[in-house]
């Protein structure tokens, strides 16, 4: 890639280029002629989990001495679409390295653009995996009505989402520990608290802990305690670590994979000795709790990077239950809005519906909060609309403005066509008065072509539903 440009010319190309390049869903990471990551995307950072400021900056000769960018930087040759095990990422990967050279022909670097399409195969060997459970689901019929009285509560009809709810419900009754993974806003902790309940502990504590919530000066103390006169500003009676509160009951651990290598260690001792020592202190405390941990990280990704430890990993994953993303629990979506619309109807002493075009805008919209985001646009809709009918109008601005932005980020070139094509169609169908006829000479296509769009995007042509 050789670069023969002006100062102020080369300042805006890479500008825009660095915006550009994070839109792209691939990850893509950039070296210097040193062997040092100086940039990688936001594609990079979803794939690996964690954060792209603690990727930039590192040495691959110290820790990837076989990576692929350091081979293209020594030899200054490209490799194209190449499919090898990547040790950065940590997995199979198609890939291209192509060196960055000066007009003289040094290499100043190295930009690797990896396709991610082997990391998906876990997630394909899952849906296949779904697909024959929920054949069984089909089979058993109602039995889902044997769930523990808990699990009842969590509101959903998918069949890989109620497969996660007989696993959960399952691991419940023993005493096992389980690792709930899953995106940011799935409800981690509901299911958390479905499983203490489920249990023989359900009498005892619950106590959540947010390994992300915590200051890492703090974590020590906040889990373990502390004696008094341990620290500057300790209190002179010490301190019950959340560890201690929750002797005899369940211990949540959320967000695990934010937990810094040196509490993992601590941890690791834990779950292994099933004793703690205060801050300050060195009495043993035998302590006996269930442990369930949560994460939205990639903690396999995470080990192979030595960001988390491997052994602390194989302790807490011995159930791992994978809760779906909203977007995958498509038929879930109109029963969850209609839920929480009476809840906060209620509250709000209101009578609502939703027209049936924002329900189809609901359902099409890819919820990155998930269900978090779900209950704040309802409730957001409910507090604005003065009824009787929730329209467009009453969701979110952003919420709207985002879907359009996504469609356009994303590249969803056949989504927009299809959707300005049933747009235009409905348009021609009003201006000809549902005169069919002089509908397909407005549009200019053939009768059997109008036909057979009407029925792609399922138009009556009536005017009763325009």
């Amino acid at each position: 890639m050789n670069m023969q440009l002006d100062e102020k010319l080369y300042d805006v190309i890479k500008e825009n280029f660095m915006r550009i390049f994070d839109k792209v869903n691939d990850a893509i990471i950039i070296v210097d002629k040193d062997g040092k990551v100086v940039y990688v995307n936001e594609g990079y950072a979803r794939l690996v989990g964690i954060d792209r400021n603690r990727v930039q900056g590192r040495d691959l000769n110290l820790n990837h001495p076989k990576d692929k960018l350091l081979e293209v930087l020594r030899s200054g040759c490209p490799i194209e679409d190449e499919e090898h095990f990547n040790e950065t990422l940590g997995s199979k990967i198609v890939a291209s390295y192509l060196p960055i050279k000066d007009v003289k022909g040094q290499v100043l670097g190295v930009i690797g653009i990896g396709t991610a399409i082997p990391l998906f195969l876990l997630s394909r060997r899952l849906s296949s995996f779904f697909s024959r459970r929920n054949q069984l689901l089909l089979s058993l019929g109602n039995s889902i009505k044997q769930l523990p009285e808990s699990f009842k509560k969590i509101i959903g009809q998918d069949a890989k989402f109620l497969y996660c709810l007989d696993l959960a419900a399952n691991a419940a009754e023993a005493e096992c520990t389980i690792m709930l993974r899953g995106e940011t806003g799935v409800g981690k902790e509901v299911f958390a608290e479905a499983i203490h309940k489920a249990s023989c502990r359900e009498k005892s504590p619950f106590v959540a802990v947010n390994c992300a919530a915590i200051p890492e000066t703090l974590l020590e103390s906040e889990l373990f305690g502390y004696v008094g006169g341990a620290f500057t500003g300790a209190r002179p009676s010490g301190k019950v670590g959340k560890i201690e509160e929750a002797n005899g009951g369940t211990l949540f651990l959320d967000e695990i994979g934010d937990l810094p290598l040196n509490m993992q260690v601590k941890l690791l001792r834990f779950v292994q000795e099933k004793y703690i020592e205060k801050v300050g202190g060195n009495q043993k405390i035998p302590i006996n709790v269930r442990i369930i941990a949560a994460t939205n990280r990639n903690l396999e990704l995470m080990v192979q990077q030595g960001d988390f430890r491997a052994d602390l990993y194989y302790r807490l994953q011995v159930v791992p239950v994978f809760v779906p993303p909203l977007r995958e629990r498509q038929e879930d979506i109109s029963i969850l809005v209609y839920h929480f619309l009476d809840i906060f109807s209620q509250r709000c002493n209101k009578k609502l519906s939703i027209s049936p075009e924002t329900m189809e805008f609901l359902q099409e919209y890819r919820w990155p909060g998930n269900i978090r985001e779900l209950i704040n646009v309802v409730e957001y809709s409910v507090v604005m609309c003065p009824g009787p009918t929730i329209t467009l109008d009453y969701l979110p601005v952003q919420l709207r403005g985002e879907i359009r932005k996504t469609e356009l980020d994303t590249l969803y070139l056949e989504y927009l066509v299809e959707s300005l094509e049933k747009e235009t169609i409905k348009k021609a169908l009003k201006k000809a008065k549902f005169n069919k006829s002089n509908a397909i000479e407005l549009l200019g296509i053939s009768r059997s072509s109008f036909y057979a769009k009407m029925d792609k995007y399922k138009l009556s042509g009536s005017e009763d539903v325009y």
